[in-house]
């Protein structure tokens, strides 16, 4: 466990579980909206179990990050890429020196991977990409309704100074500048980020390796349709597509955009094949 100092007078936590051994990977793990690092360790055991380190930390406010979002603590993709996810790196390649690490981003987690490897281009060999889509309205089957939603949660939280999921049920408590740069990646498809006084979308063509992109069974948050569009920006990547399911036989709850975490059964094992392929021969 490792404690990190975070811009403002924040702070987060570094856990994981060590696995494998040399030439192994290691993986940083970056959870969805308002899911704690803790609810990742039913899967960072089985990563392990197949010699695969794994990392994760609490984004800004969640968990047993401090402080909450709120008026006064205001932050977008651009703090969550560049303080947590920037500080999780530096201390897994400090941990495990000379091990190839992957980033593996879930749902909002992925997005924010992609944000850190257009701007940190030698943060990570490869990527994953679990449940993870654009919030961009015209790839899900209910489109009017995901876009009237979308901008709702952006509208209470400019209102509220924060977005109060964690009382709404979704996406936990955010803050208004990260939510406010979703809610425009869900009306016009481009993630722009705010950083200083200039915004943009970072130049994911710039992001040139291994990617595995998995959709899962019964996803109705990351459909496959939001998936594509996520993976579209990158478009130097070495995209492979993966659908997720629990096998026949198999243990354990059906698949869907939480479950896999807590129950992952053989996934973790597809999982970590496919990073030490990758990864041992780029």
């Amino acid at each position: 466990m490792t404690d990190l100092d975070l811009p403002g007078g924040g702070h987060t936590t570094v856990v994981g579980v060590d696995g494998g051994s040399t030439g192994d990977p290691v993986v940083v793990l970056l959870p969805a909206l308002g899911v704690a690092a803790g609810y990742y360790g039913p899967f960072v055991k089985a990563l392990a179990a197949e010699g695969v380190a794994t990392l994760v930390a609490d984004f800004p406010g969640q968990g047993v990050s401090r402080p909450f979002a709120s008026r006064r603590h205001d932050f977008g993709y651009a703090a969550v890429s560049d303080d947590v996810v920037a500080a999780t790196v530096a201390v897994a390649k400090e941990r495990y020196a000379g091990r190839p690490v992957a980033l593996l981003g879930h749902s909002f987690g992925g997005q924010v991977a992609m944000v850190h490897l257009a701007t940190h281009a030698s943060a990570a060999g490869a990527l994953v990409l679990v449940g993870s889509g654009s919030p961009y309205w015209r790839g899900y089957p209910r489109r009017i309704k995901l876009l009237a939603q979308t901008q709702s949660v952006a509208a209470i939280a400019w209102v509220r100074g924060h977005w109060p999921g964690h009382r709404l049920g979704f996406g936990g408590r955010q803050p208004r500048q990260l939510i406010r740069e979703w809610a425009r990646f869900a009306r016009r498809g481009d993630l722009i980020v705010e950083k200083g006084s200039g915004a943009g979308e970072p130049d994911f063509s710039s992001v040139n390796i291994p990617v595995l992109a998995v959709a899962l069974d019964n996803d109705d948050l990351a459909p496959q349709g939001s998936i594509d569009n996520l993976v579209a920006k990158l478009q130097a990547a070495q995209v492979e597509h993966r659908f997720a399911t629990r096998p026949e036989g198999e243990d354990g709850p059906p698949f869907d955009h939480f479950v896999w975490a807590r129950h992952p059964g053989g996934f973790a094992q597809d999982v970590a094949s496919w990073l030490k392929r990758v990864l041992r021969t780029t």
